[in-house]
């Protein structure tokens, strides 16, 4: 472990901080980023498990020249980042009355009890600063074996936090387990309407990590996930993930989120402009799905060609046809690889000049300000980009 990432220099800096000189163990490494240093991966992302209350850790950061964000100190954590690094400090606690949503705390100095309130026994694995580790639930043998096991009751743990629905869901298609407890299904029915009171940013969040899993495709060979996602976002078009695999693994594209979010959501009915608004996506992620819903509606009276093609690299760049693209691949089975291919490559070597008309040359040639001199001018740039951007300015 100590030769890991986990142990890099501003991680070492500080987990020593927030340790000091003595044999007592006050803060230690936990969850994701001990499994993949466990798993020999990589992440940015490193949470920390302490004694020291929050408002202590806060004050020992800010004395260490850290920027501290102290937004969810309620609930006993603050964060923070070094340059390679984002880190969540979060003080040992107990949760008391969990509601499904929210919890109060009670701040302890027991690991095994922190231990104890979370999730998954694969997310219980502790670190301490000289590599050594503390594993009250045995969550390293259900990490060798891929199992996803709650720590005491499943049906107590989804009843505390219902997004542990959602994140039983992703960490089995992260490391491929199936359910084989039949009675895990029965309790995710059991609670899965009551995901309706979880806030719509934290649905769509667990939903983008979903998305981002190295093994995401591996939904393509468990109906049951598929029919959880479905029924709590409303997206439904999983065969054309088939078509994203291939793009992912034969040519190593690595669609990430919003790619395929778009590719199970957009169709010709709006649901895309329905599913921004309730789950209060960014402006930038909105306008994508918008820009893919467009282009698509165009496509129902044309074909997919070179001259849609142009159309795009010259009115959105090069980057956003290039994910067009991969959409329409994606939906439309007569665009085979071959073809794929050709036209990826046709996209970036495609020069694409700035057009040479403008209304001052149209005025000197005799037409007047108005709507003639607009439609002309249209005319003449539909004309230029059909004609690979050529154009006889003799015949004007």
């Amino acid at each position: 472990m100590k030769k890991s990432f986990l142990f890099s220099k501003e991680n070492k800096k500080i987990i020593s901080i927030l340790n000091p000189i003595n044999l007592t163990t006050h803060t230690q490494f936990i969850g994701g980023c001990v499994r993949r240093a466990i798993e020999g991966k990589l992440t940015t992302d490193i949470d920390l498990a302490t004694a020291y209350r929050p408002e202590e850790v806060k004050r020992i950061l800010l004395k260490n020249n850290y920027k501290v964000l102290d937004s969810a100190i309620k609930y006993g954590s603050i964060s923070t980042h070094s340059k390679n690094y984002k880190y969540e400090i979060t003080s040992l606690r107990k949760d008391i009355k969990p509601d499904g949503r929210h919890t109060k705390i009670q701040f302890i100095n027991n690991w095994l009890v922190d231990s104890l309130r979370r999730d998954f026994t694969i997310n219980a694995i502790y670190c301490d600063k000289f590599g050594k580790i503390f594993d009250p639930v045995n969550g390293i043998k259900d990490l060798k074996n891929k199992k996803i096991n709650f720590i005491g009751s499943p049906d107590l743990r989804i009843k505390e936090d219902y997004l542990r629905i959602l994140r039983f869901i992703r960490f089995s298609l992260e490391y491929n387990s199936n359910i084989k407890n039949y009675n895990i299904i029965r309790i995710i029915n059991n609670n899965i309407k009551f995901l309706k009171f979880i806030s719509k940013e934290r649905l769509f969040v667990e939903l983008k990590k979903i998305l981002e899993l190295e093994n995401f495709f591996n939904i393509n060979n468990n109906s049951y996930f598929k029919k959880v996602i479905s029924q709590v976002y409303k997206i439904k078009f999983f065969e054309r993930l088939n078509r994203a695999e291939i793009l992912n693994k034969k040519l190593g594209l690595n669609l990430n989120y919003l790619q395929l979010l778009s590719v199970l959501l957009v169709n010709y009915d709006k649901k895309n402009i329905y599913f921004s608004r309730e789950f209060r996506l960014s402006n930038k992620d909105r306008d994508y799905l918008n820009f893919i819903y467009e282009q698509f509606k165009l496509l129902k009276n044309e074909t997919y060609d070179y001259q849609v093609i142009r159309r795009q690299v010259y009115f959105y760049k090069k980057d956003l046809t290039l994910d067009f693209l991969n959409f329409i691949f994606c939906i439309k089975k007569e665009i085979n690889l071959k073809t794929f291919i050709k036209y990826r490559l046709f996209i970036k070597k495609l020069k694409v000049p700035t057009f040479p008309i403008s209304g001052d040359f149209l005025i000197k040639k005799g037409f007047k300000q108005g709507k003639k001199l607009g439609n002309k001018l249209e005319s003449l740039r539909n004309s230029w980009i059909k004609n690979n951007f050529k154009l006889n300015l003799r015949n004007i």
